[in-house]
């Protein structure tokens, strides 16, 4: 195709994108750029006159705003989420890219601007930058596109894609190294970009950067969070971490140019990415040029931000910065821009926690915006993050083998009425118990923020934890359960042996155990953590959220505050006719010192015992016998025969006898001396690893002659 022909194509493609701009293009004041602007018919124009240089303007360090040079090479037609994007490159004699070598992450948003006759008019937003190679190549993201999304919220009418955008530019371009770019690939995200890179393509993804303060880098906590973040299409710049950063005193003029940081969270806890505005009339605000979330109405603090300097990089240039000031809310995430107004600051959570190690004791205090800690995917990593900070400031490491113990409490609210979970527990980790520390508020939260049947929707109110850490473990395993003299009607002690970390000799706990009347004997005991799981609770495992019947918040509440803690047990009692037919558990449950891992299970033996014959005359003989279930026919199992004479108050031990094991089936049997007069004899079994003690009792009467 002749260029002509491609210009006359082109010429038609940006006429069709002038009358969407006028149907689109803000019909407020507030909401245009108050500098002159192009737009992309008139920028094509200049370009097909020749050469059009212009500018670009971006924070390089502190508050100071340099100029780069820059010049127009195409439009790239349908390259961005709206439409077409403007291929550009920096000057690379210009100090400030010789330094840093290519464009920077964190310039996102940086206004551009040419000469057209004289005026130096705004074209747009630096906005996605080449990954993979030196060099000034960017793409910019037309201004009303820009507008438009502060105008309309959102500058489409049709669906946009996520998935890597392929162009062909109208005409070969020539950058300053002397490189030919024909194609080029626009991907959404860093990961993107690296999966559809392609021999002899140019690809660029967005400039955002996220950042991460307040957590070490090396933490579960820090990690849990990066890899929430990394779900939402950002890049991490892990240049961010440490215990500090924040810098809520810093402020200076928000204008185009100037740095800007859109936050989820602030204080003790900070994470969000770093930006330039590209404009700002009155208290409106425009930045980044390209999506932050991309999940359209949102709520970030609005935030100056202190930039260090820029790092230079062959593969990816960063700028390093740390938040300011909260100046406003960014209230609209589009395909072409964020926006949002300079002022209030968004509602928001405090979440607040106080740790102890030794003598020390450490306190942190974080706020996250409502939006983000009532999201049902994200609520939970941010609070969570933010609960643990604590924790990591008092050990000032990034793990710590020991334990924890917890008192979590969380006010949410259903607009109405405001609820109060409060929950105690005890926590132990080989490897990290600070992260684990947090586990009670992520918990919570997730539970909380999922509704899935619509009816329990809630607003987290506040959050505050008390930690106590300890580099002492306290976990123990459940080794055997055992019931002395066997189950019965009524209360039953219940002997629970567990083995502490680091000892060889069990210990055992006493619990009681009470069956009603009319309960069936026969059945099966267990032990096991009263939560339900062979280790500590994890995120989600309250079980709440899987609830297949709907649940009011109330409910909801009061089954959080219901939940047992990770030291606790639970001793159950299954009566079973045979096996296939079981009746309810009847349960019990107890505190530990430790938490407890592991189970233990034991059936009851169905001890019966006969006499033949059931009666004898006077100076007679008889025999007792009797059978069971659960004998080991590798052990010498015995059974001991005791004897009551009516109208002796106790027992006598009178013989042990072996038992006779078939098949786990034991058998055993006792040839009774001579009788004076009616007796009762019980037959005692002592149990073993898989089945519990028991007695049974016979009587013996007297027949007359």
């Amino acid at each position: 195709m002749s260029t002509r022909g491609w210009q006359t194509i082109v010429a038609l493609a940006l006429c069709a994108a002038a009358a969407f701009a006028a149907v689109v293009l803000p019909s407020r004041a507030a909401a245009a750029p108050i500098e002159p602007t192009l737009t992309l018919v008139e920028l094509q124009t200049l370009l097909d006159a020749g050469p059009v240089t212009g500018y670009f303007k971006t924070v390089d360090q502190g508050d100071h705003i340099a100029t780069v040079p820059m010049t127009v090479l195409s439009i790239a037609g349908g390259a961005g989420p709206d439409g077409a994007l403007i291929l550009f490159e920096a000057d690379m004699t210009d100090p400030l890219m010789q330094r840093i070598g290519t464009i920077a992450a964190g310039m996102s948003g940086s206004p551009l601007f040419v000469d057209d006759g004289g005026t130096d008019k705004l074209i747009g937003a630096l906005s996605y930058g080449d990954w993979f190679t030196l060099g000034g190549l960017a793409l910019a993201t037309p201004i009303e596109y820009m507008s438009a999304v502060d105008a309309r919220y959102s500058s489409r009418l049709a669906p946009r894609t996520t998935t890597p955008q392929k162009i062909t530019l109208p005409e070969p371009v020539s950058a300053a190294d002397g490189a030919t770019v024909r194609n080029i690939v626009v991907a959404h995200s860093k990961q993107e970009a690296e999966k559809a890179r392609a021999a002899g393509a140019t690809v660029f993804a967005p400039l955002a950067q996220v950042q991460i303060g307040g957590l070490p880098k090396g933490s579960r906590a820090y990690a849990a969070l990066s890899k929430a973040l990394a779900k939402r299409h950002t890049v991490l710049n892990t240049a961010g971490t440490g215990a500090h950063g924040w810098d809520p005193n810093f402020t200076t003029e928000l204008k185009g140019g100037a740095a800007l940081a859109a936050m989820y969270t602030r204080g003790d806890l900070w994470a969000g990415g770093i930006g330039t505005v590209t404009y700002v009339n009155d208290t409106r605000l425009v930045a980044f040029g390209h999506p932050f979330d991309w999940i359209g109405p949102t709520s970030l603090y609005l935030c100056n931000a202190q930039i260090d300097g820029i790092w230079p990089s062959s593969l990816s240039a960063y700028k390093l910065g740390t938040p300011g000031m909260v100046r406003g809310s960014l209230t609209q995430d589009r395909g072409s821009a964020v926006a949002g107004t300079i002022g209030a600051a968004p509602a928001e959570v405090p979440v607040t926690s106080q740790a102890t190690l030794d003598s020390s004791t450490a306190t942190s205090e974080t706020w996250v915006t409502q939006r983000w800690a009532d999201d049902d995917w994200y609520g939970s990593e941010f609070i969570g993050a933010a609960a643990s900070v604590a924790a990591y400031k008092v050990s000032d490491r990034v793990s710590l083998p020991g334990s924890a113990e917890t008192t979590t409490k969380v006010v949410v609210t259903d607009g109405t009425t405001q609820y109060t979970i409060e929950r105690t527990n005890l926590w132990d980790d080989p490897e990290d118990v600070l992260w684990l520390s947090a586990m009670e508020a992520v918990d919570i939260i997730g539970t909380i923020n999922y509704d899935p049947h619509g009816v329990a929707s809630a607003h987290i109110v506040s959050v505050d934890t008390d930690v106590t850490l300890s580099e002492t473990r306290r976990s123990a395993t459940i080794v055997d359960v055992s019931v002395p003299g066997g189950l019965r009607i009524g209360d039953n002690t219940v002997v629970v042996s567990f083995r502490p970390f680091g000892q060889t000799t069990p210990v055992t706990l006493e619990t009681t155990l009470t069956l009603p009347a009319g309960t069936l004997l026969e059945g099966e005991l267990c032990v096991a953590p009263a939560n339900g799981s062979e280790s500590p609770l994890q995120p989600g495992d309250s079980g709440l959220s899987a609830s297949s019947t709907p649940l009011t918040l109330a409910e909801i509440v009061d089954k959080l505050n219901a939940l047992p803690s990770n030291n606790e047990i639970a001793i159950s009692f299954t009566p079973s006719w045979y096996e296939g037919e079981e009746e309810e558990a009847i349960t019990a449950i107890a505190s530990t010192d430790y938490v407890v891992r592991g189970s233990a299970v034991k059936s009851t033996p169905g001890l019966r015992v006969f006499a033949r014959p059931a009666k004898v005359y006077r100076y007679g003989r008889t025999v007792i016998s009797g059978r069971f279930f659960g004998a080991d026919e590798t052990a010498d199992e015995t059974v001991r025969i005791y004897r009551r004479t009516l109208g002796q108050p106790k027992f006598v031990l009178v013989a042990t006898v072996p038992v006779m094991s078939i098949d786990g089936m034991g058998f055993f049997s006792y040839r009774t001396p001579r009788l004076r007069g009616p007796a009762v004899f019980r037959a005692e079994w002592d149990g073993n690893d898989m089945t519990l003690a028991a007695k049974a009792s016979v009587l013996v009467g007297l027949r007359r002659r």
